[in-house]
């Protein structure tokens, strides 16, 4: 029989309700981005009166909380349509959970086609954070950069402050004023590469003593770097994933990673894996990995040849795809764009009629605005009349100097990076 769980407190369900609410309206075409989310309490209204939810969204949203919730399990899941406030919804899942909270389902982002629910019971989270407990035991405060319901945001901001007995700062909705004027030196913060770049931009410095964690991409080394040089003590970079929450850590800018307790080694390069040490099971890693020590990893690039983008897994094999098929695209290639401030993709397009190309980059253009999320999005389309490639015939990278038309999106911005 599976182990109860303590039912989180209503805050923590307010923010995750309001997080899963937001996910499903910005799949469904709408923009909300973080900062505004974090701004909303339980007394955001679902209704005409609020987020004017109409009944094809309520259901989508309702079905959101239950499967992440499990509110099936208790039969409750249909009260949620008789609500209409995000304490509201936050009530029925905390009377859920105190009949039945053993399981929760995250969701990965879905770039290379259907999202991917993935199931964890409670019990081994928990043993996760009482590890990262120990590790951050001292810390005044938790201050989170990252939403709440994807796995890694999850552990540490809503099961971390529990068990720390500290409180929650969510620092999305903050202006960098407003943020530079909150930190103190006895906080966590829990952040991604896109919002520890931001910072590096924005704060002139860090309270000294102060210990962030950064997960989701990889962390570049001249940030880590920066990050210190800015005053905090620690840098912890912790690589996981939706499928098996985290799987290890690193302290220094460079070097291998190191396997949390549940972990150990398994398979390497393009079979790189790691066993449950509780049940032998073996899961395999996103990344390709070689293990210098019995616990140590080298991680050398994902498998799937995804980027990160804002801190999420963008897939430009399949988004290439996706633009092929629009009308008047022979050919594309998609590529990361790392000489912007916040590495974004950008589009190299083949016209079927060449002297069609400026209208087709505006077409295009227009499209991804309307259809594709922001980290999705190209930042910057060029055509030409055939992909670049090196003398080897090899396709290669394009630069501003060589680009026939340029369209400069304005997804730069800050706001839309955010969304």
């Amino acid at each position: 029989m599976d182990s109860m769980a303590a039912p989180l407190p209503l805050p923590a369900l307010e923010r995750l309700v309001a997080a899963l609410i937001a996910a499903e309206l910005n799949a469904g075409g709408r923009r909300l981005n973080g900062a505004e989310v974090a701004r909303w309490d339980g007394t955001q209204r679902l209704d005409a009166e609020g987020l004017a939810l109409d009944s094809l969204e309520l259901l989508a949203c309702g079905a959101a909380v239950n499967a992440f919730f499990h509110l099936h399990e208790s039969g409750i899941e249909d009260m949620l349509l008789l609500e209409r406030t995000i304490a509201g919804w936050a009530r029925l899942v905390h009377r859920a959970q105190q009949e039945a909270f053993a399981r929760l389902t995250f969701t990965t982002s879905g770039s290379t086609g259907t999202p991917k629910p993935c199931t964890h019971d409670i019990a081994t989270l928990e043993e996760e954070v009482a590890f990262f407990a120990g590790r951050f035991a001292g810390r005044g405060r938790v201050v989170a950069l990252v939403p709440p319901h994807h796995i890694y945001g999850f552990l540490f901001t809503v099961l971390l402050p529990r068990r720390l007995d500290v409180p929650l700062l969510d620092a999305r909705g903050l202006s960098a004023g407003a943020l530079r004027r909150a930190l103190r030196g006895d906080d966590l913060l829990v952040a991604h590469p896109t919002s520890l770049l931001v910072l590096q931009r924005s704060l002139g410095g860090l309270p000294a003593g102060m210990i962030v964690t950064s997960s989701t991409a990889p962390l570049p080394a001249t940030l880590h770097v920066a990050m210190r040089a800015m005053g905090a003590a620690e840098v912890m970079e912790i690589y996981g994933s939706s499928e098996t929450a985290g799987i290890a850590t690193r302290t220094t800018s460079e070097g291998p990673f190191h396997l949390l307790p549940r972990w150990c080694a398994g398979g390497a390069e393009e079979e790189a894996s790691v066993v449950e040490r509780a049940t032998g099971r073996e899961f395999p890693l996103p990344d390709r990995a070689t293990w210098p020590a019995a616990r140590a990893l080298h991680l050398h690039g994902r498998k799937d040849e995804a980027v990160q983008v804002g801190g999420v897994n963008i897939f430009p094999r399949a988004l290439e795809a996706r633009l092929r098929a629009l009308p008047g695209v022979a050919d594309c290639a998609l590529r990361l764009d790392t000489s912007l401030p916040e590495p974004r993709l950008k589009a190299f397009l083949v016209p079927a009629q060449p002297a069609q190309g400026a209208a087709l980059v505006a077409e295009v253009e227009a499209h991804c605005r309307s259809h594709w999320s922001a980290p999705e999005r190209p930042v910057r389309i060029t055509h030409g009349p055939a992909l670049p490639r090196n003398a080897m015939g090899k396709p290669r990278d394009w630069s501003r100097d060589e680009e026939d038309v340029a369209l400069e999106g304005v997804f730069t911005n800050s706001r839309d990076a955010a969304a």
